[in-house]
């Protein structure tokens, strides 16, 4: 068997700056879901004003979107501080290359 380098094998590296990068669209990601949820939300309050007593029924679906939005806004809230310490760790190390 000769003995020869797989590049398929070959383990990738990824830097700060490439955490960054996923981070950071994680984070966007959330802030337009969480553009959709206020979206959803105020399409509801029209539609409850529009029927009024017979809106009684939005009940569940506006319990499951307040629960998408706790998701969102809790993801949202941890891709940010990962983006931001994957960004620092990177600006740390793109100064100490500098030096």
């Amino acid at each position: 068997m000769p003995n020869q380098i797989n590049s398929n094998n070959t383990p990738k590296t990824y830097d700060a700056m490439d955490l960054n990068d996923a981070y950071s669209l994680a984070e966007c990601d959330m802030r337009w879901m969480s553009v959709a949820i206020t979206d959803i939300k105020k399409r509801i309050k029209e539609l409850e004003k529009n029927l009024g007593i017979l809106a009684t029924g939005f009940y569940d679906l506006k319990h499951v979107i307040d629960l998408y939005q706790y998701v969102a806004e809790n993801r949202l809230q941890h891709y940010e501080e990962e983006a931001e310490t994957y960004q620092t760790e990177y600006n740390a190390n793109k100064k100490a290359v500098t030096l």
